[in-house]
């Protein structure tokens, strides 16, 4: 056997052995045995301690750690000795000083009884060292082409771009992982990340597969990182449904660890094929980038979406029994923006014709022709189920469901009534009710009477808000071919008016239940009374003069009047 031969086995073997290090190292977190030995280097003086329960754990790490440091140090030798390329080498070297600042880390955190950014560095760190000898395994390899065939590549983005952000966003989530097993934080944050590195592996796994005939090694590193992915996905669930399984934890952590060193492989073996872009190529892309991200954010009608979130937040703040613990509205709001950005984005692709017609309209992303129909399909939808996963996981089944009916409402009822009759304006009204019931779900796990005043506060407010606009953008409304009832003859106007003067006046009795129900103190009474007045005199007003700037100033107190009611409201709260 040839000594490059043996010293790609032996850099293999200290990989596999780096691999059961952070095995037995998750099984101490795991099984809470961080300080089941309270000194270091030795444990309770000695070499050999008893080994009873989480000493076994923390004392069998402690001496695959001392294994491996050896072995390490004996392979970076090796390479010092043998290895005529210097980068290979200083790779070697590189990995001995970080397993040697390894150790010292993991001294400290039972020295300073497991502060947590020790104990996340120590983690993150033997996460790297692992990659490095996965990579120096790679490169010591018999055959391991130091020159393959270059791939063209003139995409947007580049494989390259795609396989380093993968890469990235595998880093960041091992890093968010650490903070959640040492400080039990970041949960939501680590969620939305695995939703990132999906996207961003299954976009690279595309690209590769599209590019025709590549070498057998580099999709072969796409594809199993593609699996790897899958399954930490299937385990990552598994443990958030099964907490206490500490086996299932380890797991997951190891699993962590491959896939990291898989997506380490895969940009590596991808910037190996794919020449850097030019300075020009790089600037033109960035812009491109922001551009279509720009795009995206516009398909979710962000205006929209925003008071939506307040919507939500209302009602998770009217609903929630310990306002102190405000961490427990982001996977509310973020799940829920989600659903409704989503449902807004395949809103737009039902309707790239009509929009293209009106001109209101006409400069959206879809019918101006910025994005591709296929595009905001797949944005729109993958940003639903994101959303109602979500909800699904980190909030509660009722919030979720909730999310999907409104879903449901808006895109399979009240977009295709919009072309056939005025009363559409009465189910996306629902739909658009429900926010508030998603946040007191979030909050409670149940719905209450009080949820319901708020769905009705809402109900009723978009009737006038959606007549005012059906008024001011009539002439959009007729070219598109939506028969808002202001366009319906003969007496459409006069309904409108008649119906805007009714429900101005219905939200002033309705506003006023929070108060009788002992959800609001007596300053949100007179407020929203004060309130209640104002508004129903400006709908009477339009009502009564069926004119555009009388119809633009009805939309203008109703954007006013809902964001000072909610927050009224929040503010006069009443603790349940």
């Amino acid at each position: 056997m040839t000594t490059a031969r043996m010293l790609h086995r032996y850099a293999s073997l200290t990989a596999l052995a780096a691999f059961c290090l952070l095995i037995a190292g998750g099984l101490v977190t795991s099984n809470d045995a961080g300080l089941a030995v309270p000194d270091w280097p030795l444990s309770y003086g000695t070499w050999f301690p008893p080994m009873v329960g989480g000493i076994r754990y923390e004392h069998s790490h402690r001496v695959i750690a001392g294994a491996v440091g050896l072995m390490i140090l004996a392979l970076a030798v090796w390479l010092g000795r043998a290895e005529p390329r210097r980068w290979v080498r200083r790779l070697g070297a590189i990995a001995l000083c970080a397993v040697i600042v390894q150790a010292l880390l993991g001294g400290l955190t039972v020295l300073l009884l497991l502060p947590p950014p020790v104990s996340i560095a120590h983690a993150c760190l033997g996460q790297a060292v692992f990659s490095l000898l996965v990579c120096l395994g790679r490169a010591t390899a018999p055959g391991w082409p130091a020159h393959p065939a270059a791939v063209e590549d003139r995409s947007r983005p580049s494989i390259a771009a795609l396989a380093l952000a993968a890469a990235g966003l595998v880093s960041l989530q091992l890093v968010l992982g650490a903070v959640i097993r040492h400080t039990g934080h970041a949960v939501i944050a680590h969620l939305a990340g695995a939703v990132a590195v999906v996207v961003a592996v299954a976009w690279l796994a595309a690209r590769v597969r599209g590019l025709g005939p590549v070498d057998p090694q580099l999709r072969g590193d796409v594809r199993r990182l593609a699996a790897l992915v899958a399954v930490q996905l299937i385990v990552g669930a598994a443990v958030f449904t099964h907490r206490g399984s500490a086996a299932l934890r380890t797991a997951h952590v190891a699993l962590g660890a491959l896939v990291l060193a898989q997506a380490v492989m895969a940009a590596w073996e991808v910037a190996r094929r794919v020449p850097p872009e030019s300075a020009s190529a790089r600037r033109n892309w960035r812009r491109h980038l922001m551009a279509r991200l720009a795009d995206c954010l516009e398909l979710t009608k962000p205006r929209l979406s925003g008071l939506v979130l307040v919507t939500t937040s209302a009602g998770w703040w009217l609903g929630v029994r310990a306002p102190g613990e405000l961490g427990r509205l982001v996977p509310v709001a973020l799940g829920t923006a989600l659903v409704v950005g989503g449902a807004n984005a395949l809103n737009q692709w039902m309707e790239r014709e009509p929009d293209a017609r009106m001109e209101r309209t006409r400069h959206r992303p879809v019918p101006s022709g910025r994005l591709a129909p296929e595009t905001a399909f797949r944005f729109g939808l993958g940003c639903s189920a994101a959303g109602l996963a979500l909800l699904a996981t980190a909030v509660n089944s009722l919030s979720a469901c909730l999310a999907a009916a409104a879903w449901t409402i808006y895109l399979g009822v009240y977009t295709p009534l919009k072309r056939w009759t005025p009363l559409c304006t009465l189910v996306g009204a629902v739909a658009g009710a429900v926010p508030p019931l998603i946040g007191w779900a979030g909050a409670r796990g149940a719905l209450a009477a009080e949820a319901w005043v708020l769905f009705a506060i809402l109900f009723i407010w978009q009737l006038p808000h959606f007549l005012a606009l059906a008024v001011l953008y009539r002439d959009d409304y007729a070219r598109a071919g939506f028969p808002m009832l202001p366009l319906v003859e003969p007496g459409g106007a006069l309904a409108a008016a008649r119906q805007t003067a009714l429900y101005g006046a219905a939200l002033l009795p309705v506003s006023l239940f929070p108060t009788l129900l002992g959800v609001a103190g007596t300053a949100y009474f007179y407020g929203a009374a004060a309130l209640g007045v104002a508004f129903g005199l400006v709908s009477a007003q339009a009502a009564w003069r069926r004119s555009l700037p009388s119809a633009r100033h009805l939309f203008r107190a109703s954007v006013i009047y809902l964001p000072a009611l909610l927050g009224l409201l929040a503010w006069d709260r009443s603790p349940r």
